[in-house]
């Protein structure tokens, strides 16, 4: 048995590609990301890391076992209101087949964890395979209303899009950055599900 285990899922692998008219701040976007968490819990990708601008947003469904998963209508109306109000654009949906799953670099949720790079994520995917997958730096976000608040997480980490031999690689790769919980959409199968390590760790959401 690995060390990790599915803990939520739901139905379906809901994912909406973003592109911004013009390049704006981690700032910026962080507050209307924000504004639209009060309706509607937000997941993301934001390519890049630390403080660097943005002019891409990936948005994903985040299984949850307490607060339950948002069904693909009410993200496809969520996506609405963002693009309503911000003049953001829809890309075009990725591609059927493999899993998309993003991985913090960071140990655990301490601020002052140790930090892994990209490169050793990467590692693990060549060590298994040449093809098959693509691998790229990337904020990982995420806004809840809890409490009449908006809670915020934000982490640097990677986006792999991988054929779905790789996933055990994946996690393998989860494992060595010490991360405590993550998300897998499955294209192929057309899921979504978070995987947690079986000891240990608190998650944020």
């Amino acid at each position: 048995m690995g060390p990790y285990i599915e803990v939520a899922s739901a139905e379906g692998a809901w994912t909406q590609p973003l592109h911004l008219p013009t390049t704006l701040s981690l700032q910026l976007v962080r507050h209307l990301l924000t504004d639209l968490a009060r309706t509607w819990p937000v997941a993301a990708f934001l390519p890049g890391t630390a403080d660097e601008p943005v002019d891409e947003v990936l948005l994903y469904r985040d299984p949850s076992r307490t607060y339950g998963t948002p069904d693909t209508s009410a993200c496809d109306a969520a996506v609405h209101r963002l693009v309503a109000s911000t003049g953001w654009t829809r890309g075009a949906a990725l591609e059927h087949g493999g899993a998309i799953v993003g991985l913090g670099l960071r140990e655990g949720y301490n601020a002052g964890a140790r930090e892994h790079s990209p490169g050793e994520v990467t590692g693990h995917l060549l060590a298994t395979s040449a093809t098959g997958w693509k691998c790229h730096a990337a904020r990982l976000v995420s806004a809840r209303l809890v409490d009449h608040a908006v809670r915020w997480y934000e982490e640097d980490g990677v986006v792999i899009h991988a054929e779905s031999r790789l996933l055990p690689t994946v996690g393998a790769a989860a494992r060595t950055c010490a991360q405590h919980r993550y998300v897998v959409t499955d294209l192929a199968e057309q899921r979504t599900y978070a995987l947690q390590q079986r000891l240990g760790g608190s998650s944020p959401s």
